[in-house]
């Protein structure tokens, strides 16, 4: 029996497993709304900018391990969305946008909203999917949801031209097939040769440990073999942060020549970018066993040993190698590095945290970001949390909470776009089963990207949603650095202070003002204790990073 487009669009999402439709609508798509209404597994979360819509999706994809999906009108829709496609795109993170279009043969006649999106997205995209006819809708759906989970996960844009969405199709069953290439016994052998050999190795886990829900694999991994693990920006939660082996991921500020002394890194499922190198100052070591999903970058330093399959099967095979052979191996000698590395960064933290409190340390102090992140550190030690951040982990990270439990920390990167935060919590909150208070932790500068959508917080009633606002009346942190270098820049990055709270509670928000130390703890437990979304407005004295 045939079925109308749409409906086989908003059928195949349900059978695919899809829950959450995050979207702003458009005439583009409107034809598929009456659809969506009807499949009672799927929820249709409506943001207010595009951008948003993209974020949502991929929070909720980065918390569940799955797919998210975003719906957005062609033209401008698709251009307001590129630049959370891209932040996607390089954290690897598995997004489907689909947008109803203009038919590409009829680019050029200047067409309402119409845009060339292909060429757009094309270099920000795993794959870009076009169905030419009624038949191929069904396929292209199943293949879009694949292929943002195989391999290395990534979005996926999948067009539908608008002159198919009348027409109807045979709605067959579907199976989805995200099977990811597995390390084999050669490959294995080969690595764990180098790795025997090697004096000093030091294990790199990214983010593709998380992706490949291997953090059971990675402990198990470190215990046999004893060799430390140091994390990557998007790897953080891959190792709990109080495993003996954890190294964490060390901000920029400290000095990571200690790491120098390995012999050879053991790159899991992470990037060698500059990023990920912390700038430069992490220098790689003689040797590199590297195993990923995805092809080698030519442009990253070449890898003695490169495996290309998922980080969780090589962990797998090699773990069962090295219990047979336990006699190989002796624990204790890599603890050299990691006893070295963990004195010298306790050091490190202690003068850190004190340099919070250096204004005087009274609890009428001028409040500055690093001591209300040391305060919310300490209280989220004890009241679990994920996490959403913009990009002050770069000077802040490491004031931010240890993080126990994976899935629990998640930060702009590589391309570093600002207003992620804010509506990828809000998607995280949609996660079944997510009981843990959803925290965006965001500057007044990242907060104003998508501070519309707090709107969408209160609509769907988010009850384990809080909003943290560093609110320094502009993009203070740029404005040191730049100000360092060029002289005072001010009128280029402050702005005159604007009311959060009336912002806030206009959009259907409760809002929490902090303005002095002293009220930091009961403002957290506040928020944390509330059954409705939540805003803390933290008034900063920032002078300094």
């Amino acid at each position: 029996m045939k079925s109308k487009i749409p409906d086989i669009i908003a059928g195949t999402l349900a059978d695919a497993g899809v829950e959450n439709v995050f979207h702003l609508p458009g005439t583009s798509v409107s034809s598929i709304y009456p659809s969506l209404a009807r499949q009672k597994k799927i929820k249709s979360v409506l943001f207010k900018h595009e951008q948003a819509a993209c974020f949502a999706a991929a929070g909720y994809a980065l918390v569940t391990n799955r797919p998210g999906v975003c719906m957005v009108m062609c033209g401008p829709g698709v251009t307001n969305v590129v630049s959370a496609v891209t932040e996607c795109y390089y954290q690897s993170i598995p997004v489907v946008v689909i947008t109803v279009d203009n038919p590409q043969k009829n680019l050029g006649i200047e067409a309402f909203h119409e845009v060339d999106s292909f060429r757009i997205l094309e270099p920000v995209t795993k794959k870009i999917i076009y169905p030419e006819k009624a038949s191929d809708v069904q396929k292209a759906i199943t293949d879009a949801i694949a292929t943002a989970n195989r391999g290395r996960p990534g979005p996926v844009y999948l067009n539908i031209p608008i002159d198919i969405m009348e027409g109807t199709a045979e709605n067959k069953n579907i199976s989805i097939d995200v099977k990811q290439k597995v390390a084999t016994p050669p490959e294995i052998t080969k690595a764990l040769k180098m790795l025997y050999e090697a004096k000093n190795p030091m294990i790199f886990a990214g983010s593709g440990i998380i992706r490949s829900g291997a953090e059971a694999e990675l402990a198990e991994f470190a215990r046999l073999t004893g060799i430390p693990v140091l994390m990557s920006l998007g790897g953080r939660g891959a190792l709990p942060d109080d495993n003996p082996l954890s190294l964490g991921m060390p901000p920029y500020n400290f000095d990571s020549s200690i790491f120098n002394e390995a012999d050879l890194f053991i790159v899991l499922g992470a990037r060698l970018n500059p990023v990920n190198l912390r700038m430069g100052k992490l220098k790689l070591p003689k040797k590199i066993i590297r195993i990923d999903v995805d092809d080698e970058n030519p442009k990253f330093r070449k890898a003695d040993i490169y495996i290309k399959a998922d980080a969780g099967s090589f962990l797998r095979g090699a773990s069962e190698v090295i219990r047979k052979n336990s006699s190989q191996f002796a624990p204790k000698r890599f603890q050299n590095l990691n006893n070295g590395y963990k004195e010298a960064y306790n050091e490190f933290l202690s003068a850190e945290r004190k340099k919070a409190f250096a204004s005087g340390g009274s609890l009428s102090s001028p409040l500055t970001s690093r001591m209300f992140l040391v305060e919310l550190s300490e209280f989220i030690e004890k009241n679990d949390a994920v996490i959403f951040t913009d990009t002050i982990w770069t000077p802040y990270s490491h004031l931010f909470p240890r993080i126990k439990k994976p899935r629990s920390f998640f930060s702009v990167r590589s391309f570093g776009c600002l207003g992620f935060a804010l509506p990828a919590a809000i998607g995280a909150t949609f996660a079944k089963n997510e009981r843990r208070k959803i925290i965006s932790l965001s500057g007044d500068g990242g907060f104003l990207f998508n501070c519309q959508d707090l709107s969408t917080a209160a609509t769907y009633n988010r009850k384990n949603f809080i909003q943290i606002i560093l609110n320094n009346s502009g993009y203070s942190s740029l404005n040191v650095l730049a100000s360092a270098k060029f002289g005072k820049q001010d009128d280029y990055y402050l702005w005159n202070k604007i009311d959060y709270s009336k912002l806030s509670e206009s959009l259907g928000v409760n809002s929490i003002k902090i303005e002095k130390q002293s009220k930091i703890k009961e403002a957290l437990s506040k928020a944390f204790s509330s059954n409705s979304p939540c805003l803390i407005n933290v008034m900063t004295k920032d002078s300094n990073l």
